[in-house]
């Protein structure tokens, strides 16, 4: 057996979920995200899955440290694969458009390839990208 695929096997106990939960509640830093999957991504169900989502989607939309995030990617297939799969989940369906956006509108220097990686995986499934929103700030409405 592979030592990526080790984690598959294992049972999550009902001490490792109640871990596992408080560590996904925790998530607020990439390095919080990466430690929390890589301990308990065999307890990836239930309010455990909600809360990687929710913890992950809070991280993109943020956009805050994407070349830790990258970094965490790039070292890791596996955990890109899971990170790319809850981006598509329907549970991330309500931020994914402003990912794209930021993907595509607020790369950091020098992680093109990791935006345009995320934009792409981020189309619809139609395979027609989202449409970017307006980055820009809003300009007042002058009436007469």
């Amino acid at each position: 057996m592979a030592a990526g695929s080790a984690h598959a096997q294992k049972a999550c106990s009902s001490a490792e979920a109640s871990a596992a939960q408080k560590a996904v509640d925790k998530i607020v830093t990439w390095q919080n995200l990466d430690k929390a999957w890589h301990d308990y991504r065999h307890c990836d169900t239930g309010n455990v899955a909600e809360g990687f989502t929710d913890g992950l989607m809070r991280l993109m939309v943020g956009w805050k440290n994407m070349d830790v995030a990258a970094s965490a990617m790039a070292k890791d297939a596996e955990f890109k694969d899971w990170v790319h799969k809850r981006l598509l989940n329907p549970a991330s369906k309500d931020d994914a458009e402003d990912v794209y956006a930021l993907a595509k509108k607020n790369c950091p220097k020098g992680q093109n390839a990791f935006c345009d990686e995320l934009a792409s995986v981020l189309k619809s499934s139609k395979g027609e990208a989202f449409a970017p929103i307006n980055l820009e700030p809003l300009k007042p409405i002058t009436g007469k």
